[in-house]
Order: C-alpha cells, then sequence, then structure tokens
C-alpha cells in the first residue's frame, strides 16, 4: 500500500508589523474621541443649547413676586447675557491655561497636565459652561487627572491649596465627569505624541534642539482641536517638522525607500489644507481600517505624499487655533455665566442699575430746577466788552 504523499508545511508568515499609529486606530480613545472639524463643531453648537435650554429652565422657575425677576421679565429675554459657542471655547481655553499653572505649582508631572487638560475639554463636548462654570470643572479634573497617572495628592492638601475651595466642592463633579468620559481614562499619555524612537542619527545638538522645540509645539498644542482631528503620531511629526522640517522629511523619505524625494509644490499642498483641519475620512468611520484599505493600494511617493500632506494640515490647525483669550475677555464671559448659572444675580444687577439711573436723573432735575445765582448777577450786570472763550 503506498501511503500518501507527505504535504511540506508552509513556512509561518512573516508578521505584519505593527504601528503605533495602528495600535492608536484599534483603542477606545480613537473610536469616541476622534471626529472631523463638523462634527467637532455640532457638539459643541448641541452642548451650547443644551445650556440655553438650562438658563430657559431656570428663568422659568424664577418667581415672578421677586423685583429682579419683574426687572429680567421687562428688560427682555432678548437681552439676557448667554454665553455663544465661540465665547465657551474661549473660557474653556482660558481655564485650560489656568489648569496648566496649577499643575505646575503642585510641582505635577507634565503627563497630569496633559491628561487634565484634555479631560476639561471632553467634557464640554456634552455640557456647557452655561450649566457648569469651567473654574469649578478644571480643578476636579486636575485632582482626578493625578489619580489617574499615579501621582495622587490627598483632597485636604488639594483643596488647602485653591482658595474658596472645600473637598466636597472638588469631589462633587467627579462622577459627572468620569460619566462625560464614558469612563474611559485615556488622557493624554496613554497613546502619547512619541517621535524620539522615529527619528534617524543626526547630529545630536540638532536634534536636542529639535526635539525641545516640538515639546513646545506639543504643549501649545493641547489648547488647540488636534487632539480630537488627529492621532498622536501625527501631531507628533507636525510638531516636529515645525521644529525641523527637513529632518522629518528625509527621515519620511528615508523610510519609505524614496531615493529622490517629488514633494507637491507649496500651492498644492495649501489647496489641500484649505479642504480641512482632520483626517475626515478616517474620523468619520473608525471602524475602517485604513493601513489594510488604503496602504497597499498606494505608491511609496503617493504615500510620502499624503503624509505630508496630512502633517502640514495638523500644523496649520496648531497655528490656526491656538486662542488666548485675555482676562478682561475671560472676566466679561465670566459673569454671563455666573448670571446664567444664577438668573437672580442679573436680576439684582438690572435693579442696581435701575436705582442708580433713577438717582442720576433726580439730581439733574433738581440742579435744572434751582435757580443760579452767578446767572442773575450776570443778567443785571452792564454790557462790558466781549471775553474771547478759549475752544481749544
Amino acid at each position: 500500500m503506498v501511503s500518501p504523499k507527505e504535504e511540506t508545511p508552509l513556512p509561518p508568515a512573516k508578521p505584519k508589523k505593527v504601528t503605533n499609529d495602528d495600535l492608536y486606530r484599534r483603542s477606545t480613545q480613537y473610536r469616541y474621541w476622534s471626529f472631523t472639524v463638523s462634527k467637532l463643531a455640532d457638539l459643541r453648537v448641541l452642548a451650547n443649547k443644551k445650556g440655553l435650554k438650562s438658563t430657559h429652565e431656570k428663568l422659568d422657575n424664577l418667581d415672578p413676586a421677586l423685583e429682579e425677576t419683574k426687572a429680567v421679565t421687562s428688560n427682555g429675554l432678548d437681552k439676557f447675557p448667554f454665553v455663544t459657542p465661540t465665547e465657551e471655547l474661549q473660557i474653556i481655553t482660558y481655564y485650560a491655561r489656568k489648569c496648566q499653572d496649577l499643575a505646575n505649582f503642585f510641582r505635577l508631572p507634565s503627563q497630569v497636565r496633559s491628561t487634565a487638560i484634555v479631560y476639561l475639554y471632553k467634557f464640554y463636548l456634552t455640557h456647557s459652561v452655561m450649566a457648569y462654570h469651567p473654574q469649578h470643572i478644571m480643578y476636579t479634573c486636575l485632582f482626578l487627572a493625578a489619580k489617574v497617572e499615579n501621582s495622587f495628592i490627598g483632597i485636604s492638601n488639594f483643596s488647602n491649596a485653591i482658595p474658596r475651595t472645600t473637598p466636597d466642592s472638588i469631589l462633587q463633579y467627579e462622577y459627572l465627569i468620569l460619566q462625560s468620559l464614558r469612563f474611559f481614562f485615556c488622557g493624554a499619555t496613554i497613546h502619547s505624541c512619541r517621535f524620539m524612537d522615529l527619528l534617524p542619527k543626526v547630529d545630536l545638538k540638532r536634534l536636542t534642539r529639535s526635539c525641545d522645540k516640538a515639546r513646545e509645539h506639543i504643549s501649545e498644542s493641547l489648547f488647540t482641536d488636534v487632539f480630537f482631528l488627529f492621532t498622536p503620531p501625527q501631531i507628533a511629526l507636525s510638531c516636529l517638522w515645525k521644529s525641523d522640517d527637513i529632518l522629518v522629511e528625509r527621515y519620511l523619505a528615508k523610510t519609505m525607500g524614496l531615493k529622490k524625494r517629488q514633494i507637491k509644490g507649496e500651492l498644492a499642498v495649501v489647496k489641500e489644507v484649505e479642504k480641512g483641519n482632520g483626517v475626515s475620512s478616517e474620523s468619520a468611520s473608525p471602524d475602517a481600517d485604513p493601513a489594510e484599505n488604503e496602504s497597499n493600494l498606494l505608491t511609496p511617493q503617493q504615500k510620502f505624499d499624503k503624509l505630508m500632506i496630512t502633517i502640514k494640515k495638523c500644523a496649520h490647525a496648531i497655528e490656526k487655533n491656538t486662542c488666548s483669550p485675555s482676562v478682561d475677555e475671560a472676566r466679561r464671559i465670566s459673569s454671563k455665566i455666573r448670571y446664567c448659572l444664577d438668573p437672580i444675580r442679573y436680576g439684582r444687577r438690572l435693579v442696581k442699575q435701575q436705582k442708580e439711573t433713577a438717582t442720576v436723573v433726580v439730581q439733574a432735575n433738581s440742579e435744572q430746577s434751582r435757580p443760579s445765582k452767578s446767572g442773575a448777577r450776570m443778567a443785571d450786570a452792564p454790557e462790558g466788552p466781549s471775553k474771547r472763550v478759549k475752544t481749544e
């Protein structure tokens, strides 16, 4: 009996190299917190509408017998100081920078600072500043981020260092923030913007200078929307490209096996950048695997061009979206927030203004009705030579 010919076993398949970008696209961070520019704007408008609804409900529940309520009603709801979506983003950015200062005060690591800022921006994608003042939420975000990043501070020590706070005033928002995060604690460090392992062998001094500048750009990018629009590796490359564009372009060309770089002209790149600031096709469908669907169909030159366009889009978004509201602007918006949180305060302001206006009118009328002694003496005096009046 002839034994069947034994089949030769196939050699094991070569494992596919998994990049940091591939890992990120399979994470819950990418699935739940990556958006297109239009989707991000829609979320903020929706959150603003929720804040308007909350404020209107408070206005409807005011006691009509109160003098403050009558003042608000007579003034007209169209003049009530509601907060616009643009103002919401401005005040959130203002307190995000304050969060950075507070983290530095406690000498917390940069990972804690970055995570707290990201938590703050995420929270206000589902809530409005008209319902929760960002100053209070910022304290809780920083306290929560310190725990997540293993830099725990006791609540008593944390509260004692911040004026006009108590442990309860900080802890009362913790569960609410966890809900807004969907109980995913991913901050800015789980998939951090690492670029040291991406760099080629170059002069150490040049490398150090480029990395230091890139870190500054990464820190500044926390106050923009790029975290929701691009992946951390893309942000890292963009910040490094802003610091040393030649270094990044040479490295990418070498990595993709390009002997001669043929970068698109500036005009073409600008047109691509103007189309949008986010990876819209990928962000719109996070279940898709772009590495398998597109990378195998592109030539190395096309991959290089596509990646460079993405890098320049991200760099453009960092420069365009950087927002640094002044202290006066922040105070003005903060006052509007307090009026939305407590409309009676706005009524007290109106009553005070009405009383001050009435007092000024009474004083003006009394002065006009009072006879002028000097005027009577001038009328009785004989006419003399006219004096020239200086108008300078």
